[in-house]
């Protein structure tokens, strides 16, 4: 789905339980946010959005779950690009970063907050609460250009309002509608986890960030929406309250999205 045009290209790849991978490409360098994808989905998915696989500098990752990094190990060992995670992420998920293949060398390690420069791309992580150790957000600078992306975290993190407010195109989970998961099929301990301070954001604290936030003329995709305890009806529900003046995308599961 082709929504425009701007100096520089991006795209929700895909988003959901099924995989999560996120572009930002400036004609010449491309940032690759997560590959919950087979290196052949990704490479069809990036043609789709016109983002050359070749123009790929660096993959970052928000967390090491398998819906956001099945495919990291195959794409470094494809590309050769090394695979950029916090240094808690590294320490707490040796096992996983074996089983994808990932030794030392081939991980570039950083602190929260600390800014990567990748050519014109500055990126700055911030800590998100999730079950998965070292998990976190990012916003991603190319000159006018400032991306926010926060998903996965069961609370709204400390840093995440003002580096909002700071950028033009964000990227927030939205998972779960409260009452379709309480009355839906999950047992109780799931449930419980999807709810919990280091689980998924939910429909309501996507609509109180955005108003706390005070955003205004943003893009605001909608992002990681639960095939089971969310749906587009309610999300047109939900955005219909939101202030006019931002340009909504709610992005369906695994369908891909791009400007």
């Amino acid at each position: 789905m082709y929504l425009g045009g701007t100096e520089l290209r991006y795209s929700v790849l895909t988003s959901g339980s099924c995989g999560n991978s996120y572009a930002f490409y400036d004609g010449k360098t491309t940032i690759l946010i997560d590959v919950g994808l087979t290196l052949t989905g990704l490479k069809r998915r990036l043609v789709d959005a016109d983002i050359p696989y070749t123009s790929i500098k660096a993959l970052f990752l928000t967390h090491l779950h398998p819906d956001h990094v099945k495919g990291a190990g195959v794409f470094n060992r494809d590309s050769g690009i090394n695979v950029h995670l916090t240094k808690s992420m590294r320490d707490g998920g040796t096992s996983i970063l074996c089983k994808l293949g990932l030794k030392d060398n081939n991980l570039s390690t950083f602190d929260y907050g600390e800014k990567i420069v990748i050519d014109n791309f500055v990126i700055t992580s911030f800590s998100t609460s999730h079950d998965s150790q070292g998990s976190c957000g990012y916003k991603i600078e190319n000159g006018k250009d400032s991306f926010f992306l926060m998903t996965d975290t069961g609370i709204i993190p400390e840093a995440a309002e003002a580096l909002a407010k700071d950028s033009n195109i964000l990227f927030i989970e939205s998972n779960y509608d409260d009452e379709m998961l309480e009355h839906g099929k999950y047992p109780y301990v799931l449930k419980r986890r999807v709810r919990g301070n280091r689980g998924h954001l939910s429909n309501e604290q996507a609509h109180d960030f955005i108003i706390n936030s005070k955003l205004s003329n943003k893009t605001i995709y909608l992002i990681h929406v639960s095939e089971n305890n969310n749906s587009i009806e309610k999300l047109n529900e939900m955005v219909s309250t939101l202030p006019v003046d931002n340009r909504y995308i709610i992005c369906e599961r695994g369908k891909s999205y791009w400007e």
